[in-house]
């Protein structure tokens, strides 16, 4: 681009100019041949940082994404969940986190194979996410668990929206495999709780849902 400018400048000039002034025809030239590569300099300096840009934010998908349900990995979730316990903590607001897994996951697999393990996880994952709201976060704990943040939510409403999420799931037909059944466990931020407390209750009541028959939600 640059050398097409000059190019065309030149010829221009030798039109418009007596080339025996040479002082002010090599001035001239000079200034439009340095605005000309300032141009193409800043052309590839913007086209660089877009690049860099987009390549750190490709990392950073990576580094905090679940390749497979495209939902929050566990560090990612771990560490909103970290951060909301500290602005209930701070600003005495309202907080709750839900665990939920699929039941009798294991027997998909079994009988299946974990392609289509796969595309249960992926189809469980998104029905979890059309059951909550903009400012919910949800993320894979692991496996076939998933842990969705409530913020400025009572465990009353943390409830009613795990209850939501149970319906959906037992009256969705995933792929192949058709309807299957969901269990949870609900917490509540209380007083002097870090996210390790308000979690490992979450698991616990996970767990007793799993011990009173599944499909069913539990909070402690």
């Amino acid at each position: 681009v640059s050398a097409s400018v000059i190019l065309f400048i030149v010829a221009l000039s030798g039109n418009y100019f007596s080339f025996h002034n040479n002082f002010l025809l090599m001035h001239f030239l000079w200034l439009s041949s340095a605005f000309s590569f300032g141009l193409l300099s800043a052309f590839i300096i913007e086209k660089s940082n877009k690049l860099n840009f987009l390549n750190e934010m490709n990392l950073e998908y990576l580094a905090t994404t679940d390749r497979l349900t495209g939902l929050n990995n566990r560090l990612k979730i771990e560490n909103n969940v970290d951060e909301e316990v500290d602005r209930a903590k701070r600003y005495n607001r309202g907080l709750s986190i839900i665990l939920l897994d699929i039941d009798d996951f294991k027997s998909v697999n079994d009988e299946y194979g974990h392609h289509i393990g796969d595309v249960v996880l992926r189809e469980f994952a998104t029905v979890i996410q059309d059951g909550i709201r903009k400012v919910d976060a949800v993320g894979r704990w692991g496996g076939e668990e998933f842990l969705i943040i409530l913020p400025e939510t009572n465990i009353k409403e943390a409830e009613n929206v795990a209850e939501q999420i149970r319906s959906k799931v037992e009256n969705y037909t995933f792929t192949v495999v058709g309807h299957k059944t969901s269990s949870f466990g609900v917490s509540e931020y209380v007083q002097g709780d870090n996210s390790r407390s308000i979690i490992n209750r979450a698991d616990k009541a996970l767990y007793k849902s799993k011990g009173l028959g599944k499909n069913q939600i539990q909070t402690l």
